[in-house]
């Protein structure tokens, strides 16, 4: 993160004021991504009031509730005081579900509060649900950034188990970041705690079909976390969870693939092209009206949030090719810069958004040539098919995906673009349709329509990574991970 703190954007409290967050409320769907009302007291011209802010999804992770925020920089919450810090083991039996309606301080808002009341050597803890979902089951980006996405797992990795081995076999949609020990110890915990694992899965498509993030209790067997509360008249609310303690892992051997495992070969060969970052100065903004997410958010600063494990996890990196790793530049290096304004979305879309979250135009006012305009025009006549009722086509760019060379044309410097057709039929199906600018590369046109009752334009994210990292070939056995939820002509 580059040492830099992450603010909100439009932060409508004084300079330097003390601002509490009151609650947390339930997460929507607002501009094709997923956010948070939260809900800050504090001055405001110098009177209090309470003002609701949306923010991203993503941003929970460093969300507390009743802690102090100052200037709307979210990575450094300041503690109230009389809070402790308590180690609990909660046993499923002593577990119960309280929903209620929660009028909001100060505002003429109200919001549902979901908590677990949970019994405890003679005392009651109340821990929000959306706490469990931040500290427990999903407590880094990736996982909240899927908990929205149905079927998501498969697009990520597949699963192979051997009584005390697990393989992951994971795709190039998966971001190498998050093969580090911690992210992968708790992905296995998640996997193989079906309870969990089943809470985690049935996320989306509860929320699409009922419009709540409501669920039992997903364990089973007693847990241990570590927390911070603070005590009232009924018991002791939980702020935060700490850390999730004593962990058990089903298995004791991870085998992994990744397309980053690679063995480099070192040379000094001048690389083909470098991208020059140019930084803005400042903190990062968290602005929920900017749709494209990049990797400093990929790893929200999380507080002191631990997952620890009572078992010893041997995870074996499978390298499967090698590459050349060349360090010169030399003049024929291709450089380009790369300017940054510092505004960030913190969520990843997910969901049913359009490319979740690259940038994208509309095909009515934009020129293209070649074989896009060609594929231009088979849009406009699809158009006015008796079988259609309507088409929507939008242009991008494959560098708004992916870095690697398919990304730019053969100068190395020039985008490649681009275009995506999406057709309602009259008969209510979708088809979509990939076009990719060829540039002396023989690339074929993809058409897609969902068999399992999906969104087509999920699909097309994941599809634009593949062609790049397949360099512009839509190779029959990569293409077989998405034969069970597409029908696929090319």
């Amino acid at each position: 993160m580059n040492n830099k703190d992450i603010r909100l954007k439009n932060w409508p409290f004084d300079i330097r004021a003390r601002v509490k967050l009151e609650w947390i409320g339930a997460p929507f769907r607002y501009e094709k991504k997923m956010v948070l009302p939260v809900y800050f007291n504090g001055k405001v011209n110098g009177y209090y009031t309470t003002e609701k802010l949306i923010v991203d999804w993503n941003v929970l992770a460093s969300l507390r509730i009743q802690h102090y925020y100052v200037d709307g920089i979210i990575t450094k919450p300041i503690a109230p005081n009389q809070t402790e810090e308590i180690i609990i083991t909660i046993n499923s039996n002593h577990v119960g579900y309280f929903e209620q309606n929660y009028s909001i301080r100060g505002t003429n808002y109200t919001e549902i509060s979901q908590t677990f009341v949970i019994k405890y050597n003679g005392e009651r803890f109340y821990l929000p649900l959306i706490e469990v979902l931040r500290g427990v089951i999903a407590p880094n980006a990736f996982l909240l950034n899927c908990l929205f996405e149905m079927n998501s797992f498969p697009l990520y990795f597949t699963e192979e188990y051997e009584s005390d081995l697990l393989r992951l076999r994971f795709t190039s949609l998966y971001n190498a970041k998050y093969l580090k020990n911690e992210y992968l110890h708790h992905l296995v915990w998640l996997l193989m705690n079906k309870n969990a694992r089943k809470v985690y899965e049935n996320m989306a498509s509860n929320f699409h079909f009922n419009n709540t993030i409501k669920f039992e209790w997903p364990f089973e067997t007693p847990i241990k976390l570590k927390l911070r509360v603070k005590k009232t008249a009924t018991g002791y609310t939980v702020l935060y969870i700490n850390a999730m303690l004593d962990k058990e892992l089903q298995v004791s051997n991870l085998d992994i693939t990744h397309p980053s495992l690679v063995h480099h070969e070192k040379s000094n060969e001048p690389r083909k092209r470098i991208v020059l970052p140019l930084s803005a100065s400042g903190d990062y903004e968290a602005d929920t009206t900017v749709d494209r997410r990049t990797n400093e958010f990929d790893e929200v600063i999380t507080d002191t949030l631990t997952h620890e494990y009572v078992d010893t996890l041997v995870i074996t990196r499978q390298k499967t090719t090698s590459t050349k790793q060349r360090d010169g530049i030399d003049d024929n290096t291709k450089k380009t810069v790369k300017g940054d304004n510092n505004s960030r979305s913190m969520g990843d879309i997910g969901g049913t958004n359009i490319l979740r979250g690259l940038e994208v135009k509309s095909l009515n006012n934009t020129y293209v040539n070649g074989e896009l305009a060609d594929f231009k025009e088979v849009l406009n006549e699809l158009s006015r098919a008796y079988f259609v009722d309507s088409v929507e086509a939008y242009i991008g760019e494959l560098t708004d995906i992916g870095g690697r060379s398919f990304a730019f044309v053969d100068d190395g410097i020039t985008p490649r673009k681009y275009i995506v057709g999406y057709v309602k039929l009259r008969n209510g199906k979708e088809v979509a349709m990939l076009e990719v600018e060829r540039a002396g590369r023989s690339v074929s046109t993809l058409i897609i329509t969902p068999i399992d009752g999906s969104n087509v334009k999920w699909y097309i994210e994941p599809l634009l990574k593949y062609i790049i990292f397949s360099s512009g070939s839509w190779l029959k056995e990569g293409l077989a991970k998405w034969e069970k939820s597409l029908a696929i002509l090319k």
